[in-house]
This record gives structure tokens, sequence and C-alpha cells, in this order.
């Protein structure tokens, strides 16, 4: 998600029982040229249900917030996008990473779509998950590895070995 989206986020547009994984609905994801939000359904991936179900059960109930924002400030207000960026930035800093190894929200975002691509995600559901309007968008989020073509000969070297085995 975007950090915008993220903070936009109520307990309503969490969907567990949505599919195999659960869904996120994003309400209000980002306009296109002009365009009113462009609302999507993102899969909570890589046991996201269950990290969200530990914050509603541990940790939002500590904020005392009566409404239905998701992630709220210390005061129980609805968390802004700067926010997320000045803690992530701090968080980065605390643990004594060099300026140029910091990363911004925007920059997960990069590191997703370039993780699930090598995972072997297909490059049109990554576009979905990000809510890109173009997959040309999407492609250039993806920054493989250095050895992302070499990893990919293998896997497709021992599939086809082990179909020449089997038959």
């Amino acid at each position: 998600l975007r950090s915008a989206e993220a903070a936009s986020l109520e307990i309503r547009d969490l969907h567990f029982d949505r599919g195999p994984f659960g869904k996120i609905h994003v309400r209000l994801g980002k306009a296109a040229k002009g365009s009113g939000p462009r609302p999507r359904w993102v899969p909570m991936l890589d046991d996201l249900a269950l990290i969200l179900h530990w914050y509603l059960a541990e940790v939002r109930p500590r904020f005392k917030v009566p409404g239905p924002v998701l992630f709220c400030d210390e005061g129980g207000g609805r968390l802004n996008s700067g926010s997320i960026r000045n803690r992530l930035a701090h968080l980065c800093q605390e643990e004594g990473h060099p300026v140029h190894e910091q990363f911004s929200p925007h920059g997960l975002r990069h590191a997703c779509a370039t993780r699930n691509y090598e995972r072997g995600i297909d490059l049109v559901a990554i576009q979905q998950m990000l809510g890109h309007w173009n997959v040309g968008t999407t492609m250039r989020y993806v920054t493989p590895s250095a050895t992302f073509v070499e990893n990919a000969y293998r896997r497709a070297i021992s599939t086809t070995l082990t179909n020449l085995t089997e038959e």
C-alpha cells in the first residue's frame, strides 16, 4: 500500500474471510489523471492477517480509539502519511543505517514489487496489488537482483531436467 492508503484504512476495510488469505479493501486508492479515488482489493499475503489480528487485539486497544480508524497516532487521531515517512526515517537512523542506505515507504513498494517478481508472481498480479493503471509503471518498480537471470535459468533447467527424468 501507499502510505496515504494505509493511513486512510478503517477497521471495516479488513476482510479476513475474503479469499484464501483475507483481503484489504483500499477504498481510497490513488487517483489516475484527474479521476476520483480508485478502489482495489489487496490480498493479505505473508501472514499479514496474523499480524493484523495481533495489532487489533494487543496494540490498537492501548490507544483507546473510539472511532473506526485502523492506524492512529498517539492522540488517537488518524495517522498521516508524513508521520509514517518520518517514523520510518527515524527507525532507520536508530538502527544505525547510513543515510545512503535508508529507505522510504515508497522504497518499500519498489522492494515489494521486486521481491514478488523474483518469487515468480505474475507482473499483472503485482500491478493489481500496487494499484497501477499500466503494467509499464509496475515494470519500472521491478529491479531484479544481480543474480536474477542466473537463478531464473537454473530454475528453468532444473524443471526441464525433472520433466525429462520423469518421462
